[in-house]
Parts: C-alpha cells; structure tokens; sequence
C-alpha cells in the first residue's frame, strides 16, 4: 500500500507546536504535486497489476504537465465577471446591472441568496442587486466560479460521470455549512463559503485530465478503481491549489485549499483551511448515514478553533440535516 505523507514546508519542522501559516508561492504547490505524483508513479511501476491498466501511465503524464497545461483557463466572461466584483467604483446597483446579462448566473446567485444559508427566516429576494447584497461581494465571486466551473470540465464518461457529480455535489452542500462555522475559526464567514464551495476543485481538474485522455485516445479509458481512490485522495490537494493560483484567487484561498485535509503535523495554523477541514468531515458524516467522531476529528486535525461553539453547530447541522 502506497504511504504517502507529504513533507512539510520548512518552518513547520522544527517543533511540535502549530505554526502560523505562512503563504506558499506557485512554486511550492508544484513541487508538492511532483513529490505525490512521484510516489504514485513508483507505487504503480512496481504493481504487478501495471501491464494490466496501460491508461495509469498516460494519465499520470498529463497531470505532471504544466500547470497552465493541466488547469483548464477561466473563460474569459468569468474572469471579466469576478473582476466587477472587485470594482469598487460600481454600486450595487451597476454590478447587477453588469452581471445582468448571464441568465445562468442570475439564476445560481437568486438560488445562492434564497438558499437557507442566507434567506432562513427572511424573505425571498428577487432582484439581483438585493440578492448580491445579501450574500456579499466573495460570496458572489464564488457563484461566479461555481456556475463557471459547472460547464468547464468536460465529461470523462462511464462511471466516471457519477464520481465527478458526487464531487460537485460533496462541494455544493459542504460550502453552506463553512460559512457558520467560520466565526468560531477565527474566518471571514465570506471567504470560508467560497473556499469550501472550491474545496475539492483538485479532483474535478483530474477527471478533466481522464476526460482528455479519453478525446486523444478516442476511447473509454480504465483506470483501477481502488489506486484511482488514492490518487484522488492524496492529489487533489496541491492540484486544487494550483488551480486556485491558476485563476488569480490568491495564496489565502490556494492555501486553504491545499491544506484543507490538514496533513501537516504540526498542523498549520490556517483558519480557512480549520473551516473547510470541519465543514468537509460534518458532509462526508451525512451523506454516509454515520455518527460524526467530533473528538477524533479534532485531535487528528489539531485544530484551533473555539472547541464548544464548533461542536454545538456541527450538531445542530448534523440533527437537522
């Protein structure tokens, strides 16, 4: 069995007390992604099932490419979009106006704002300045990226299909239950909301890889499930990092994402990560019916967040889930 335990960045190896987070460049989430493609690709050359998967080999090349090759490019509307945002000479008012002109995208953002994160005992809202007033500027980044990101990655087909769907909705329904918990991390509610709805964008960029793969070879492509479980496991990480730096979202988000497994010992002090760490384990619980083990999953992830606050929302989702 593959043992994989990324290195840890230098200032976190010298003792056993957490870090504060320090931002990685590019570069470091690069050399993280070849560190665990590197093992994979041993792992697997020294499988005595290798001869029988021939499609391992041409995926792992793909993922190991640039990453300006690897990461599929915002289109360039999304961009033009997500930079209104950023603007601050527009009123609400005006960035409606703006944003306006995408159907799908004043869909998801009346969705967003009408959704019980944001609308639970208030009033349906159904004007779009409202609605972007109601769930603040990143909030309405992040729809811009999740509605983007929905029709970016193509199909990798089969089964596949249903594995890149299951992602998209463990994405979906982990982001609303970050914004709470962000408080008692020591997040902006905002920023943790838009990172979490990212969170596992690593492995929609490497079914994206299959689904190239899939278009040069013009075939279905077979990988083993059980070694595809791991690698998706241990590389969506540092590839949704690189995604994240990729799009321009800057190192906060790329860290978070990257780090959001918290594999890091000491762990780092990262409270977006914290968010994400927590509000991920919480979905994965609902969806697989089982009790959530709030102690294991705080002292495996060393957390540094308000302990009792966190337990009382985790368990007021989790009862009414």
């Amino acid at each position: 069995m593959l043992r994989l335990r990324p290195e840890r960045a230098a200032h976190d190896r010298d003792d056993a007390a957490p870090k504060s987070w320090v931002p990685r460049d590019l570069g470091f989430w690069v050399e993280r992604r070849d560190y665990v493609l590197a093992k994979l690709d041993a792992e697997w050359r020294s499988s005595s099932d290798a001869a029988k998967w021939p499609d391992v080999e041409g995926w792992l090349a793909l993922l190991a490419e640039e990453p300006a090759d690897v990461i599929r490019q915002l289109p360039a509307a999304a961009r033009d979009t997500m930079g209104l945002c950023d603007d601050e000479s527009l009123s609400r008012a005006q960035l409606a106006d703006r944003l306006s002109a995408d159907p799908a995208l004043v869909q998801s953002l009346l969705k967003a704002a009408n959704g019980t994160l944001y609308a639970a005992g208030l009033t349906s809202v159904l004007r779009l300045d409202a609605a972007i007033d109601r769930i603040g500027l990143v909030g309405t980044q992040a729809v811009v990226l999740a509605t983007c990101l929905d029709g970016l990655l193509s199909k990798p087909g089969g089964a596949y299909d249903a594995m890149v769907a299951d992602v998209w909705s463990h994405m979906v329904s982990t982001a609303p239950l970050a914004r709470p918990l962000a408080t008692a991390c020591g997040a902006d509610p905002e920023e943790a909301f838009a990172v979490a709805l990212l969170h596992d964008v690593g492995k929609l960029v490497m079914f994206d890889r299959i689904s190239e793969l899939r278009t040069t070879g013009r075939r279905p492509i077979q990988l083993p499930q059980a070694w595809l479980s791991l690698a998706l496991a241990h590389l969506h990480e540092p590839l949704g990092a690189l995604a994240a730096q990729q799009w321009g979202l800057g190192p906060v988000a790329a860290d978070a994402i990257g780090l959001h497994h918290r594999r890091e010992r000491p762990s780092t002090t990262h409270p977006l990560a914290e968010v994400v760490y927590l509000a991920e384990r919480a979905d994965h619980a609902r969806r697989s019916g089982v009790p959530l083990d709030f102690e294991g999953i705080w002292t495996l992830g060393e957390l540094n967040a308000d302990q009792p606050q966190c337990r009382g929302i985790l368990g007021r989702y989790l009862k009414t889930a």
